[in-house]
């Protein structure tokens, strides 16, 4: 049984969601004030994937990630194979970068410049 694109992506995205769900615990947990309610409760979800570490790292932020991302690549390389019209515009795409690489390289430095610019407030808000 050949597993269509929506299956794979519903599959996939359920693999990646415990690694997701950790990382924006580890996000959340930071952000307000640790005795408000959101640095709690991610907290606890941190302090949980610790605590089972073996379920915790090897199976949700290892094992299921990495299966999500063999079966999205598989996916992908069937789909490239059997899409014709993907691989007309996929080429297209790329072979437009060059005309417009200003504006690529512009819109790169301005999204860093953003990142930079946050975890620099961040920095100072701890202070």
């Amino acid at each position: 049984m050949a597993l269509t694109n929506d299956v794979i992506a519903a599959l996939a995205s359920a693999l990646v969601f415990p690694a997701l769900l950790f990382l924006a615990a580890l996000f959340a947990r930071q952000v307000p004030p640790p005795s408000a309610e959101p640095a709690r409760t991610a907290d606890r979800i941190v302090k949980w994937y610790s605590d089972h570490s073996q379920i915790g790292l090897w199976v949700l932020l290892l094992l299921l990630p990495m299966t999500a991302f063999v079966l999205g690549g598989a996916a992908l390389l069937r789909t490239w194979a059997e899409n014709p019209m993907l691989r007309y515009y996929t080429w297209r795409a790329v072979t437009s970068v060059p005309e417009h690489l200003p504006a690529f390289l512009i819109g790169a430095a301005t999204v860093a410049s953003f990142c930079v610019l946050a975890m620099m407030a961040r920095q100072l808000t701890r202070a």
